[in-house]
């Protein structure tokens, strides 16, 4: 397979040029080499037009080898015609998914064995937790695994500096989903938990140990796991006195769920490092990275991304729309997925090297809208609503670490206890959010009051909503209750 590739500025007519003489070698691979792929994809790094038409030519082609197969080997794509080639653009443009129908998480539950490619062995099944819907399995091959540790040994071991030992890690992995995929590290890398006890006492130990491995650290520099067991295991440090400063993290990893800038700022001031948010999912391999200071999301290259008309299913280069994804050959081949609708609302932001950008809006299903003369107008977005809430320390949270006595409050990293729903009456919407307080909120009522005027001011600010406007013209009614401790009674929001 092509490994290498000289991109010099060229004017357009040099660059579409390059860009068909490109098509035609990738066309020409028989056997996608893992390594050779990597460093394609390297290639495509950047915000030279050269580099936009790489990522391109690379994704059409992985699109082509994806398509191919799952028409070949699975009977869901393989009994629809519109599978069988893959549609033609023009060769400086991205990859055009559109004749292809949307597939939702319904879709492949009520038809799951034919999703499954009969080339190839399996190996590990995981699933998704079913917060947010029914819960999906998700089948891993050998030949995929193989493939992806292949592919991301040969990234890290571009990023190891000649002469530098390699990192330790502490991870706290994820076992809500089953079967992990195992991932290649750059470094060495320790578990262990926080979820009682015993686990939190010995992450304290791995972090406060000297290590004495050839080649390696001498002590852990990076921590890694779901936010808010990172932002757990960071109030515990804190509460038993430690400077974590003196651990000299060089970045803390973060996936999993939703972070407030209010816990950013704080594990950023508590461990004065970088800290790296990866929107992930077990339906794919690979998501996206958070840019700070921007909060954006940068889909992964080897991910073909979308966001569409929640009402239309039509594309959209910038706005709000659902996520749409497709994972590509070789990186997932048992279970192929193209254009799966995992039901995350996001606001797309143009890009110039043509990556996909995004700020996450939370879930479509949690957004408050309404129809007005014949379009879809958007009222709330969960994810701005809870990055509010999040700096309100009145409101009562989740205690998500109830097993850990050695913690004195375990309630750090949980989700506010709320419900929201909107409801409409005589061409009026009413938006009633309901706010569980840590304190009966009849004792304190100039503070709900400020809190209520705080909360609707923040969320009239919240861009792409009309509910300022809406408001304005009393076309929409934004309702705020306050509930003590233990006295919300009607269904919570757990996923944001």
């Amino acid at each position: 397979m092509l490994n290498s590739l000289e991109i010099e500025p060229r004017d357009h007519t040099d660059l579409r040029t390059f860009a068909e003489e490109l098509t035609g070698r990738l066309n020409a691979v028989a056997e996608i080499d893992p390594a050779a792929l990597m460093d394609l994809f390297r290639a495509s790094e950047g915000f030279h037009d050269a580099n936009r038409l790489i990522l391109f030519a690379l994704q059409k082609f992985l699109l082509k080898w994806t398509v191919g197969h799952a028409y070949k080997h699975t009977k869901f794509y393989g009994k629809n015609p519109a599978y069988a080639s893959l549609p033609s653009n023009e060769v400086d443009a991205a990859p055009d998914l559109s004749a292809w129908p949307i597939i939702s998480r319904t879709v492949i539950s009520e038809n799951f064995e034919e999703f499954i490619a009969d080339d190839v062995q399996l190996r590990s099944t995981c699933h998704t937790s079913g917060t947010t819907g029914q819960p999906m399995d998700v089948y891993k091959s050998f030949e995929e695994v193989r493939f992806i540790n292949d592919y991301f040994s040969h990234m890290f071991r571009s990023f190891l500096k000649s002469g530098r030992p390699k990192p330790l890690s502490l991870s706290f992995p994820n076992f809500y989903h089953g079967v992990a995929v195992p991932m290649p590290s750059i470094g060495m890398s320790f578990v262990s938990g926080v979820t009682d006890d015993t686990l939190i006492q010995d992450a304290r130990r791995v972090l406060d140990t000297t290590y004495h491995f050839k080649g390696y650290d001498s002590r852990i520099r990076i921590l890694g796991g779901l936010g808010h067991h990172i932002l757990f295991f960071t109030s515990y440090l804190l509460e038993q006195g430690v400077d974590l400063s003196t651990y000299r993290m060089e970045c803390i990893n973060l996936t999993g769920g939703f972070l407030s800038v209010q816990m950013f700022e704080f594990l950023r001031d508590a461990w004065k490092c970088p800290i790296n948010i990866r929107f992930s999912m077990t339906e794919t391999i690979g998501g996206a990275t958070c840019i700070e200071p921007t909060s954006r999301f940068v889909l992964d290259p080897h991910l073909i991304g979308e966001v569409v008309d929640v009402d239309t299913g039509g594309s959209l280069q910038e706005g709000v729309g659902a996520l749409v994804l497709t994972n590509l050959y070789p990186f997932v081949q048992m279970q192929p997925l193209i254009r799966y609708q995992n039901g995350d609302l996001v606001r797309r932001i143009p890009s110039a090297n043509g990556r996909v950008v995004f700020d996450f809006l939370g879930r479509v299903k949690n957004a408050l809208t309404r129809m007005k003369d014949g379009k879809r107008e958007w009222l709330l977005f969960s994810a701005p609503l809870n990055n509010t809430l999040a700096a309100i320390p009145d409101i009562r949270v989740y205690d998500w670490f109830a097993n850990v006595r050695t913690a004195k409050d375990r309630t750090v990293g949980s989700l506010p206890i709320m419900s929201v729903r909107a409801e409409e009456s005589g061409g009026v919407v009413t938006i009633k959010l309901s706010l569980e307080l840590r304190y009966a909120p009849h004792l304190h009522r100039k503070r709900c009051d400020q809190l209520r005027r705080e909360i609707i001011a923040a969320m009239r600010a919240v861009p792409d909503t009309v509910l300022s406007t809406a408001m304005d013209a009393n076309e929409v009614v934004f309702d705020i209750l306050f509930c003590g401790p233990e006295q919300l009674n009607e269904p919570i929001v757990i996923k944001i």
